[in-house]
Parts: structure tokens; sequence; C-alpha cells
């Protein structure tokens, strides 16, 4: 975490847009939560008693709801491309800037192209943990907490059985980043052995040429691009499992929460547009916990790639002022 904090406080110039975008995304977040209260307020009351007057104010409320929704989400996505995207320019030119003070001792710790794939793929995936982590990061955690309130609000039995799953679902996660956090530093260390064996081809082209070493170095290419291509597979092979794990484990939740609830409406002891409303909540903290997961997953590349950018602001170089310089 200590990474993170060092690169992240290369965000302080942005960070307007930054909690602007948090704003609007909380603000997104509770007008949707909205949506399906009006809903089962239109099944139970104005479809119930036939009142078109009632149906057509509530279906414009929705209306409304949703356009606020959709106006904010905008504004979420202007602010987070700003403030991602100056964060990333502003981190390669810090680490730019920084290298250009090394000794040659420490830039003989660095390969150049180790050095090329930090400034470039490194800083892509802390300006993508931004535009593609910040929303859901918000939006999971608050739709997540709100969502369970009101679903408990409308009917605490159903949303006992919902809850029930959660611990499988935080078990599944924890196996696929217990997993996957040591292979990303892997994955990168890998795209550095690619960059290097291109650069030095492409450096000494003619004396590759002049030696005819061309399927040499063609084979070593080979090698380098294999040892990506198996890791890659490996990393993502576990990654990839987050999405069918959670789908399977959260519709098995809807099944019996369809079960339960149908016995309570033929009971008497729940209305149809309540279930439909209780079905909506629970459909969104699914997409929630979904979010959730990525933005761990996310999270876990983005250290990887955050220890190697702080390695290159950390260094320190050996070419050093004296503190009473001789004229």
């Amino acid at each position: 975490m200590r990474d993170l904090k060092t690169v992240f406080r290369h965000l302080k110039p942005f960070r307007l847009e930054f909690f602007l975008a948090v704003l609007f995304v909380i603000i997104e977040s509770g007008f949707e939560l909205v949506i399906p209260l009006i809903m089962a307020d239109i099944i139970d009351t104005g479809i119930a008693a036939r009142d078109i007057h009632y149906i057509l104010i509530k279906g414009v409320e929705m209306g409304i709801c949703a356009l606020i929704s959709l106006l904010t989400g905008l504004l979420y996505a202007r602010f987070a491309a700003k403030a991602a995207l100056g964060f990333g320019s502003f981190l390669r030119e810090t680490e730019y800037a920084r290298i250009q003070s090394y000794s040659f001792a420490s830039l003989d710790r660095f390969e150049s192209s180790s050095l090329i794939t930090r400034m470039t793929t490194d800083v892509t995936v802390m300006q993508n943990a931004i535009t593609g982590g910040l929303r859901p990061l918000v939006r999971g955690p608050s739709m997540l907490i709100l969502g369970l309130l009101l679903a408990f609000l409308m009917n605490a039995r159903l949303a006992l059985v919902f809850l029930c799953c959660m611990p499988l679902l935080a078990l599944i996660l924890l196996f696929i980043i217990r997993k996957v956090a040591p292979l990303y530093g892997v994955l990168q260390r890998c795209m550095d052995q690619v960059n290097s064996v291109i650069q030095e081809n492409l450096t000494a082209i003619r004396v590759v040429k002049a030696f005819v070493r061309g399927d040499y170095e063609e084979e070593l290419f080979e090698k380098a691009n294999r040892d990506f291509m198996e890791t890659s597979r490996t990393t993502f092979h576990y990654a990839v499992l987050n999405l069918p794990a959670f789908q399977f484990t959260m519709y098995t939740a809807i099944v019996l929460i369809l079960w339960f609830g149908g016995n309570m409406i033929q009971t008497g002891s729940m209305q149809v547009g309540e279930l439909t409303g209780f079905l909506s909540y629970v459909l969104q903290i699914v997409n929630s916990l979904m979010m959730i997961s990525n933005v761990f997953l996310m999270l876990t590349r983005s250290l990887a790639s955050a220890r190697r950018i702080s390695e290159v602001l950390q260094e320190e170089s050996s070419l050093t002022d004296p503190a009473e310089p001789v004229e």
C-alpha cells in the first residue's frame, strides 16, 4: 500500500476533478436506487387500483430519476478522464525527470527496456485504475450498503437468504486474488524481457545482418514472446474465474429468493410489486458485488505496477552536490 500512496501522491494537482468524479458517482447511484421503490409503488398502488393518472405521475418521476442519473454519469466520465489522463501525464514527466538525475550506477540497476515499460505500460495500468476502477470503487460499496438496507426494509426474511451467500463470495474472491497477485509482477517482468529483446535487436540491427544472426535473434524473441504468452494465459485463467463463480452463486440466490418470495405471495404476506422491487435491489447488489470484485483484481494489478514505478521514483542517485562546493 505504501507504493500506491507514493504513486497516487502525484494525483494531487488533479484532486478537484477526482473528488467531483466521486461526487457524481454517488449522486448517480442514489437516483438509481430510488427507481425500484417507484416501480414497486406503481405495481402495488397504481396498477392494482387501475389509476392511470397515478401511474403516469410515477412514470414521470422514474424518467426524471433516470435522466439525472444519466447526466451525472456523463459528468463523472468527463472529470474522471481529466483526472486520469492528467495524472498519467504528470507521473510520466516525474519518472522521466527522475531518470535524468540518475548516476551510471542507478542506470545499470534498471534495464532500458524496463524503464520504458515502467513509463508506458505501468503508467497506463495506473491510469486505467482511475478510469476503470474509480466508478465501481465508489458505486459498488454505496449501492451494496444502500441496496442491502432498502432490501432489509422491504423484506428482512428474503434479504437474509441473499446475505448468506456473501461469505461464499468473499472466499471465492480471496482465492482468486491470492492466485493472481504474484502473477501480475511476473507478467510485467516478461513484458520487460520482450522489450529488451526488441531493443537490443533494433539497436544492433546492422551487426545482426552483417553476421547473419537473424535466425538466432528470432529464436530469442520467440522464447521471450512465448514466456509472456504463457504467463498472460495463466494469469487471466485465474482472473476470469471471477465472473462465472460470482454469477453462479448470485443467480442461485436469486432462484431461492423467487422460490421463497412466490410462497410468500401465495400466503398473502408479500405483494407482487414488493417482490419485483426486491429483485431489482438484488440485481443491483449483484452488480455492485461484481464491480467490487473487479476493483480488487484491478487493484491487485495496480499494486504490481505501483511497486515498479515507486522503485524508479525512490531510487537514490549517487550524484549529489556537496554541502559546501568549491568554486
